[in-house]
């Protein structure tokens, strides 16, 4: 499939954000926000729509589009000073909305965030890069796909001399990480669960 990697255009966030859902449905990290699996597509198709929204508004989304308009991932990165959402930008992108439409999730999701931003802060205090969300349709995902998504965010990171950060839950994907420049900096346990998450830095690469 000939799948065109570009910014992610405005009218494209729903498409985005319901794949979003596809690939993240059984992660951990949607397990903790949603934890019955009735309930956990609507939960965190609410929570992840105005997440993207904000990626767009403040950052950069980076959209993999296959020649019949289908988003099949996304990479979210958020710029130096903007890496934690502020007050207005949280309200700007429409996150009240959601957690009024799914308070219970909203709040598990709300913890789980606050113990990533501490433990981000906490590895990392020079300007940087995050990548937020980063995901690819299961069904193109190991093709390959997701390399070709990152590498427009290093190159702009490279280029500035700014390093990169990310977490994730799966030690396979820490694997994967490693193998594009990253380190983990960080591993804790996300406060009332039992699942790990790990913190990663990607140093700027020489040209």
């Amino acid at each position: 499939m000939d799948v065109a990697i570009r910014p992610l255009r405005a009218d494209e966030l729903d498409q985005a954000a319901a794949m979003l859902v596809r690939a993240f449905v059984e992660d951990p990290g949607s397990l903790i926000v949603e934890p019955d699996a009735g309930r956990r597509e609507a939960a965190i198709l609410t929570l992840f729509r105005p997440v993207v929204r904000h990626g767009l508004a403040v950052g950069e989304v980076t959209a993999a589009v296959a020649g019949d308009g289908a988003v099949m991932g996304i990479a979210t990165w958020l710029p130096p000073g903007h890496v934690i959402p502020t007050e207005e930008e949280i309200a700007a992108a429409g996150l009240l909305e959601a957690i009024a439409r799914k308070p219970a999730a909203a709040e598990r999701m709300g913890a789980m965030v606050a113990y990533l931003d501490a433990q981000m802060e906490r590895a990392i205090d020079r300007p940087h890069w995050r990548l937020e969300f980063f995901g690819v349709e299961p069904s193109h995902q190991g093709t390959g796909l997701g390399s070709r998504l990152v590498a427009p965010g290093h190159a702009r990171a490279d280029a500035n001399g700014e390093p990169c950060y990310l977490e994730t839950f799966t030690r396979k994907n820490v694997a994967w990480y490693e193998k594009r420049g990253y380190r983990v900096a960080t591993e804790g346990v996300v406060p009332g669960t039992d699942v790990p998450v790990w913190g990663l830095i990607r140093e700027p690469q020489p040209g």
